[in-house]
């Protein structure tokens, strides 16, 4: 029997199928939109710039003399400088070997060898072994390290 109303007429058994069908399109919409909102969201969490190449310092401490005479025949070579502290300071304006504020500190190796990250720049290496470690100097370019050979006295004469 049609259903008397405004407009078409749509027999009953019609008119719960779109009821149903309205429901699911309804519960449809809303999934579609949390999803949405969710990736929304979950795309504007704690994004990570992106990872640039290191850039730093790395070398050798060394002690030596390591005797009292060292002959042409008697070689004595330098030994490596383990466990001591290697700081990296910034080199002040116009001043080679001049050491400005400290910017990082490591500790050698068994091997005596050490690697520090820093930012490109000009900086004045040294350690602390034996009586004395020179400065030396470094220029440190963009994803690169440079390398320091770092003399250190141990004041055999």
């Amino acid at each position: 029997m049609p259903h008397k109303g405004v407009g078409v007429q749509v027999p009953p058994r019609t008119l719960t199928e779109l009821h149903i069908g309205f429901r699911r399109l309804s519960h449809m919409r809303l999934i579609w939109t949390w999803t949405i909102a969710v990736v929304l969201v979950a795309g504007c969490g704690d994004q990570q710039p992106a990872a640039t190449p290191e850039s730093g310092i790395a070398g050798l401490v060394h002690l030596g003399p390591q005797c009292p005479v060292e002959t042409v025949n008697d070689a004595c070579e330098d030994k490596p400088a383990a466990n001591v502290i290697v700081t990296v300071s910034e080199q002040l304006p116009g001043e080679a070997y001049a050491a400005g504020p400290t910017v990082a500190q490591t500790t050698t190796d068994g091997a005596g060898t050490f690697r520090v990250i820093v930012p490109p720049g000009e900086y004045v290496v040294t350690a602390q072994a034996g009586m004395s470690c020179e400065l030396m100097d470094a220029r440190v370019s963009a994803s690169a390290y440079v390398e320091v050979d770092v003399p250190c006295d141990t004041g055999i004469r």
